[in-house]
């Protein structure tokens, strides 16, 4: 394309149903763009309305909220603006792109591959659209032919219809992608590489404008893209912040950024807990210190996304409680300059004991009374949460969670679940990673003693999390084991067997290809297992 054009991709981060915030900060960014004189702003994907609405879309009042919001801001627009919506169409629903100019809507186009797997369940709302969105736009007297795609229409390999061949024959001058495309690691990369596989022989610059911003479980990275029509990147949006990206599309090609995996995916969790807080409207975090690697992980994680005055810390040691761990979880507070509370739990633990006793007599102790601790624990967190306005959030890993090695109403009370898609291996690289770049904030001794939830004498967890956390990845992820693996330790079985405790567990950071959550939807009641 020998044409010059200026265009601004907008990625913002919308708030999911509060159509007045939604309106304010589009029209601000479209004013925003056009005083760098760009003669194309483009926004992502259902941005009027936030993403994902789910069952908010069943509401008339919803919709219509949605389509007025568009109606007022379409009157401000002079300058080509693209961006999503939804759109209503004798009774069916779409997820649509509005192309709009000159105070008016001059093309709607409705997405035409909608996804239907992992945490996607667009086909529960949305109609397919069916022609591909051919516009113009005039440059300084010329008219360029453009195309406009919608996230899912780039991912069109599990389609029996595919679109870019179809878009590549209409000899575009530009192609431009809005999306809500949800971040997990290395997703950046693997959009790039599809752009560059998809539109090789297009020979035209390709636009790919991303949401940024947490929702719920999924957090969405931004990341938006500028490429010439070499596929060589001219212009990259941040990562997990807003952003105002200007190219001309005649501009020479650019490195790109690169940052480290570990740094991407603390930027991504930092950005999910902000953002929950921010959108439910909470301030306060509350988190159980136990001294070992998790908690501190997620006590690291708060501060750096609330700051230390917003967040409490609590240690609850009991009579099974090692002297280290009460000094680490100590010595981590002071390090975050974070609110630190020790409420010693053993009086309490006696008198459920004494309690218990005469059902209990005779019988042997287990993990019926080392859960009465972790619950005691989870009680007092919530007590916090209630009386100060904290939001609890809890420390379990991947790993625990899949193999059901965490207590109901105990370590798993809270509102967010901030490291649950992180494996066992995942919070040790994440934690020496923010030791490394934090002056060793991590106390060391919580990072190489054995692990253990010191709910016994002498307990450490039954589990070499270096030999188990990537086999519980793999049968997550439903990839292929070696021909010679053995299931002999049931992991599938325990995995399957724990789903009860996961549907009650609070909602879980996603930053993996499948997460426990929405994008995992297995049984409770299960009599299958591989």
């Amino acid at each position: 394309m020998s044409q010059s054009i200026k265009v601004g991709l907008c990625q913002i981060n919308p708030i999911l149903g509060d159509f007045d915030y939604n309106y304010n900060k589009i029209l601000d960014s479209y004013n925003e763009a056009i005083k760098h004189n760009c003669e194309l702003v483009v926004f992502p994907e259902m941005v009027v309305t936030g993403y994902p609405p789910q069952d908010l879309l069943l509401s008339d009042k919803f919709i219509d909220k949605n389509l007025s919001t568009l109606n007022d801001f379409v009157k401000h627009v002079s300058k080509t603006c693209i961006l999503g919506f939804v759109n209503r169409k004798d009774g069916k629903l779409f997820n649509s792109a509005a192309i709009c100019r000159d105070g008016k809507i001059v093309k709607i186009y409705n997405k035409i591959l909608l996804p239907t797997y992992d945490v996607f369940d667009e086909d529960r709302y949305f109609e397919n659209g069916s022609e591909i969105g051919q516009f113009d736009i005039d440059v300084s007297g010329k008219n360029l032919n453009c195309v406009i795609q919608i996230c899912e229409d780039l991912w069109e390999d599990d389609y029996s219809r595919k679109l870019s061949k179809e878009i590549i024959d209409l000899n575009p001058d530009l192609i431009v992608n809005i999306s809500s495309s949800p971040y997990h690691r290395n997703r950046k990369n693997v959009r790039k590489e599809l752009i560059a596989n998809k539109f090789a022989d297009a020979n035209c610059p390709f636009i790919y404008c991303n949401l940024v911003g947490g929702q719920d479980e999924l957090i969405f990275d931004g990341n938006s893209l500028i490429l010439n029509s070499d596929m060589n990147l001219i212009k990259e949006g941040k990562s997990f912040e807003e952003d105002l990206v200007i190219a001309d599309l005649s501009s020479s090609p650019i490195d790109e950024k690169s940052e480290e995996i570990n740094g991407e995916i603390y930027q991504a969790l930092c950005l999910g807990i902000k953002d929950y807080f921010r959108k439910t409207g909470h301030k306060k975090a509350v988190i159980g210190l136990s001294g070992g690697i998790d908690s501190a992980l997620v006590a690291c994680l708060a501060v750096d996304a609330l700051g230390s005055e917003n967040v409490y810390l609590v240690s609850m040691p009991s009579r099974f409680s090692s002297d280290h761990s009460k000094a680490d979880a100590k010595e981590l507070a002071a390090n975050l300059n974070a609110n630190f509370e020790t409420i010693d739990i053993d009086d309490l633990f006696q008198k459920y004991l004494d309690t218990l006793d005469h059902k209990f007599k005779g019988m042997e102790t287990n993990v019926a009374e080392e859960n009465i601790q972790s619950r005691i624990r989870g009680n007092i967190l919530m007590a916090f949460s209630n009386k100060f306005g904290c939001l609890v959030l809890s420390t379990g890993n991947k790993t625990e969670l899949a193999l059901g090695y965490c207590t109901l109403y105990g370590d798993m009370s809270g509102g967010l679940s901030v490291i649950g898609d992180l494996s066992k291996t995942d919070v040790y690289n994440l934690s020496k990673w923010k030791n490394k770049n934090s002056n060793n904030v991590i106390p060391e001794n919580s990072i190489t003693k054995a692990p253990s939830a010191e709910l016994a004498e002498n307990q450490i967890d039954p589990f070499d999390y270096d030999n188990i956390s990537p086999i519980v990845d793999k049968i997550i992820y439903n990839k292929s084991f070696d021909k010679d693996f053995s299931d002999k330790d049931g992991i599938r079985k325990k995995i399957n067997q724990n789903e009860f405790k996961r549907r009650q567990a609070a909602p879980i950071l996603r930053i993996s290809r499948k997460a426990f959550g929405i994008g995992r939807r297995f049984p409770i009641v299960n009599h299958f297992h591989e």
